[in-house]
């Protein structure tokens, strides 16, 4: 009962939060602050689900410096985490259909986010030059899901080539920002749902890299990310002898 309880209020307050960032965004549209204001109004909807929120190690750069931020993407429940860990002066990369979302779409645009045209593969690297450009012109950081899609409990998914390409392209560093596991860690039906960890990594330099580095970068990453996983998952199993609940969050 508490599971279905949950997911109605935290729908509700996903569309009423997304309606609150529309209504700032249009006083200031595009706004550098948009993004991580917008992002802590979303943010707030961790505490509906009880959620233990530690962050185990904080971002190694400062609000100036210019970065890719990349991160595990795992279900729905990452707008209420993921969020919350939002640098200043960041923005999303994301889908072209995402604009196409109602309310969350309009919000998503004039919060200054980036889109991108993921159906021609072909033109990967040129559509992460124009990209670049935009990155250098706006003069901001980067966050991206470089799974491309949520894993759903299926565990971290292959990386895509388009974060890696982008930070070549543009010469800024790589920071994953990684989460521990949701599906094994936190159960919406239960009052006090679990618990979420977070960890920034050391950043990873690109200079001197090229379009022929870009898939050894990704598995480096993805490495990096996945071990870091586990860690975080063994040291939520570590703070109690009861095995953590099991719940897929679509």
């Amino acid at each position: 009962m508490l599971f279905y309880l949950r997911v109605l209020l935290l729908t509700a307050y996903f569309l009423i939060a997304c309606g609150a960032v529309v209504i700032l965004c249009l006083v200031r549209p595009f706004h550098r602050k948009n993004n991580q204001q917008g992002s802590w109004i979303l943010s707030l909807g961790r505490y509906l689900l009880g959620l233990r929120f530690k962050v185990v190690r904080r971002n190694p750069l400062s609000d100036d410096q210019q970065a890719i931020y990349i991160s595990n993407h795992q279900d729905s429940l990452d707008v209420f985490t993921v969020t919350a860990q939002v640098p200043a002066n960041t923005a999303y990369l994301g889908k072209s259909t995402l604009k196409y979302i109602p309310v969350f779409g309009t919000a998503f645009w004039l919060a200054g986010n980036l889109f991108i045209n993921r159906k021609n593969k072909a033109k990967a690297w040129e559509t992460m030059g124009l990209v670049a450009k935009q990155v250098k012109e706006k003069k901001c950081s980067v966050y991206i899901f470089p799974e491309g899609t949520r894993s759903r409990g299926r565990g971290l998914m292959p990386f895509k080539s388009g974060a890696f390409a982008l930070a070549i392209e543009s010469g800024l560093p790589i920071v994953p920002v990684v989460f521990s596991s949701s599906d094994k860690n936190i159960d919406p039906g239960r009052l006090k749902s679990g618990t979420c960890l977070v960890k920034y990594l050391d950043p990873i330099s690109t200079e001197g890299m090229g379009e022929e580095d870009v898939r050894a970068l990704a598995d480096h990453c993805h490495t990096l990310v996945q071990n870091t996983i586990d860690e975080l998952d063994a040291e939520i199993a570590a703070m109690a002898p009861m095995k953590q609940p099991t719940a897929e969050v679509g």
